[in-house]
């Protein structure tokens, strides 16, 4: 096998011009010419001869170099550039065409690519699933606002952090894995990860998705309930009906005794209550019609102290607006501000009308994009948070179980969490609600 063209090409110059030599000799020799003859001779004949092999030689050497150079430049994702065809015509011509085609070609696909990265990155920033980008190196490249919520700081401070500082890493299969030393808060048990890789300007990137498998368990036990619930209501409401109807015939059948009619007036009140009662729980996880808006947080405050006279309510307004539906919102901060005047410990009814040494705080921040509520008490705190939003489940003498679960129902359709935990430096509890700083309509029925 030859070893280079150029080395072809130079050797076939020197047999060609050793072969002139020896023509020329072999004439001089006959014509038995003088010394100055042969060396005029060698001189006209020889000088441009020299020239023009090398020439040729770069004439057909140069083509090569500049297809060359501009496969490089394709190597390396630089499809800018295109080929000169040297020459009209031939093997040369053709293969300058075929590589200016391929360099279009690539050239088309990488702006699709690097269109649909940035849809994905666009995709990404709507989503409110912590998703995170690094680099070959594991160093954050991109991320989204949730996964600032999940480092609880913003994520461009974190730039070209390593994946180790922010809590990730890779384990010996090279499976990305929550470090749950060095995160705690995120804790592995809390979370799945999913994984992807993707080349960009010629550099591996790694995708990661953040699931947070609480909430997907809370969305299948949501599916259980509803189904209980549903069968229960089906079954208690056509129990329920035959008996209202016979009390009711047999209270307006005369002949029945005075205290007989008050025994059915009895069993008809109960059964129309427990009716009601079963038909608010089959509502339970019933989808919302949300109906966002910007909601004046003062004025926000000033109907809540004002159906919460009788208690000491202290508002912290940092901010001018509410992303949400007032009507629905109301309604869970009023179930909210009532469990924590009912959590003191004299606390006797539900009217607050003998709670009036209760101090509650509501604060309204913003927070990495996000609006804050928090309602914290000075109370007895939470014995069991493990069965909070478990329906049916109270520790109230006259509670049923509802409150808490339909009011994180509500507030996980505008897109939002809701969380109660027991203060951390003193007495009480604190229930935070997490609503995205922006409107969300979600219309079902």
């Amino acid at each position: 096998m030859a070893k280079s063209l150029e080395f072809d090409l130079k050797y076939f110059a020197l047999g060609v011009g050793l072969l002139v030599i020896l023509l020329i000799s072999w004439l001089l020799y006959l014509l038995d010419s003088s010394a100055l003859i042969a060396v005029t001779l060698f001189g006209v004949i020889g000088i441009p001869l020299s020239i023009a092999s090398l020439r040729v030689y770069q004439r057909i050497i140069q083509p090569f170099y500049r297809l060359s150079s501009l496969v490089e430049a394709i190597r390396l994702e630089d499809y800018s550039s295109r080929a000169k065809p040297a020459y009209s015509q031939g093997v040369l011509n053709e293969l300058s065409i075929e590589i200016n085609s391929l360099a279009e070609l690539l050239q088309q696909r990488k702006r699709r690519y690097d269109q649909h990265a940035f849809l994905i990155y666009q995709l990404m920033a709507q989503l409110d699933t912590p998703i995170v980008v690094f680099n070959d190196s594991l160093q954050l490249s991109h991320a989204n606002d949730a996964f600032s919520t999940w480092c609880q700081q913003p994520w461009q401070s974190l730039r070209h952090y390593s994946s180790a500082r922010l809590g990730l890493g890779l384990d010996e299969q090279q499976q990305w894995q929550i470090l749950s030393e060095k995160n705690n808060q995120n804790a592995e048990e809390n979370w799945q990860l999913r994984q992807s890789n993707f080349i960009k300007d010629n550099h591996k990137y790694h995708l990661l998705v953040l699931t947070d498998i609480g909430q997907e368990i809370r969305k299948t036990q949501q599916q259980s309930w509803l189904q209980i619930i549903r069968v229960l209501s089906h079954e208690i409401h056509n129990s329920l009906t035959p008996i209202k109807s016979l009390a009711q015939s047999m209270v307006e059948m005369s002949g029945t005794e005075p205290r007989s009619k008050e025994a059915l007036a009895v069993i008809v009140k109960r059964s129309i209550s427990l009716d009601e009662f079963v038909s608010r729980y089959a509502t339970l996880y019933r989808n919302f019609k949300v109906k966002p808006c910007w909601i004046n947080s003062r004025d926000f405050a000033r109907n809540l102290s004002t159906l919460f006279k009788a208690q000491s309510i202290v508002f912290e307004n940092n901010i001018s607006a509410i992303p949400a539906d007032l009507a629905l919102l109301e309604q869970v901060m009023i179930n909210l501000i009532k469990n924590a005047i009912e959590a003191y410990p004299d606390a006797t009814n539900t009217s607050g009308s003998d709670h009036n040494n209760a101090e509650i705080t509501l604060r309204f921040n913003q927070r990495q994009n996000k609006t804050h509520i928090e309602i914290i008490d000075q109370g007895c705190g939470i014995s069991n948070p493990d069965n909070l939003f478990v329906p049916f489940y109270t520790t109230k003498e006259d509670g049923n179980g509802i409150g808490l679960a339909l009011c994180r129902n509500i507030i996980e359709q505008h897109g939002g969490t809701l969380s109660l935990m027991n203060n951390s430096n003193s007495n009480g509890a604190k229930a935070e609600i997490i609503l995205p700083n922006k409107l969300m309509t979600i219309a079902n029925g």
